[in-house]
């Protein structure tokens, strides 16, 4: 991956600050969505000042959660994001239990239907064809999350409604601690699930469509279309470069049937992110990978009881 948008919990500040250190240290492009508002004591001016404007890989984003019982954040958030100018990401309809909450009843009351295409919407999972239609209207977008919803038990997402309805759709991962982080495998996911819903393998996403979805795809989301998710002349040098000659891309056929159905971490050599290398020949450059696990560990242990089988 080259881009990521990580949508912070409210964990306090020093948290906040060293997932944003962390983010900038990976030299990755990302959007930090921010779980706050510039009147709630959350420091999101700050963090923007300090972490964010001065880094050219970097957007900030505004999260929060439109339920009725945290109304009053969502109003703030709401006025953050347009404060700002920046995108309000929402987790819009992820569970069942989310549907008699009317979120974006919610959401309409505190004035987000005014940000349009800053609206952007993870998991919609449990969505009618008024939510749809609505969503398609503000020119929202939507980022699909397939592994996570069947880990959660969330759901299937209605992708060929939603693709239809010309919902701008990227692929997200929804975290990686206890998750795969493997991009290649949520690409399959995300086509393997349709097919095996609606028993027809020429359904929505098509191969094309989910690679397309994975690359392009998210950077429509973002509103980076004209910057990043394609080898175009005049954008960024975002890419990764994949390795065909190992045994799970041989023989060689369908090259973005294999990339989606046989790609796997271990095939991409290098990762450039604006033309500076991350990784080359298989090896992450600068990263003790070692020491990373070492301290991830340690940060880990005192949650790890608490976490979902």
């Amino acid at each position: 991956m080259t881009t990521v948008v990580d949508w912070s919990a409210p964990f306090g500040t020093p948290f906040i600050r060293g997932n944003v250190r962390g983010l900038t240290d990976s030299k990755m492009r990302f959007a930090f969505a921010m779980f706050g508002s510039a009147s709630d004591g959350s420091d999101i001016v700050a963090i923007k000042e300090e972490f964010i404007d001065p880094n050219p890989l970097a957007t900030l984003q505004v999260a929060t959660h439109p339920a009725p019982f945290f109304a009053t954040h969502v109003a703030e958030a709401t006025a953050s994001a347009k404060a700002l100018g920046v995108k309000l990401h929402i987790h819009l309809l992820e569970h069942f239990s989310n549907v008699p909450e009317e979120p974006l009843g919610v959401l309409q009351a505190a004035g987000a239907f005014d940000l349009g295409r800053n609206l952007h919407a993870a998991h919609f999972v449990h969505a009618s064809d008024d939510n749809i239609a609505t969503l398609a209207g503000l020119g929202a977008s939507v980022s699909h999350q397939p592994l996570s919803n069947m880990r959660l038990a969330s759901g299937i997402m209605r992708y060929p409604d939603i693709q239809a309805a010309e919902i701008r759709i990227g692929l997200g991962l929804d975290g990686g601690t206890n998750d795969t982080t493997d991009m290649f495998n949520n690409m399959r996911a995300a086509v393997g699930l349709q097919r095996a819903k609606s028993l027809d393998s020429n359904e929505s996403p098509t191969v094309a469509e989910v690679l397309r979805a994975a690359t392009l795809g998210g950077a429509e989301t973002l509103d980076m279309e004209s910057q990043i998710g394609s080898l175009t002349p005049g954008k960024q040098a975002d890419l990764i470069v994949i390795n065909p000659r190992t045994l799970n891309f041989a023989p060689q056929m369908q090259r973005v049937n294999q990339i989606v159905f046989n790609g796997q971490p271990q095939n991409v050599a290098w990762v450039f992110v604006a033309g500076r290398v991350l990784k080359e020949k298989g090896k992450l450059k600068g990263v003790d990978v070692g020491q990373l696990i070492k301290v991830a560990q340690i940060g880990t242990n005192h949650i790890a009881p608490f976490l979902q089988p």
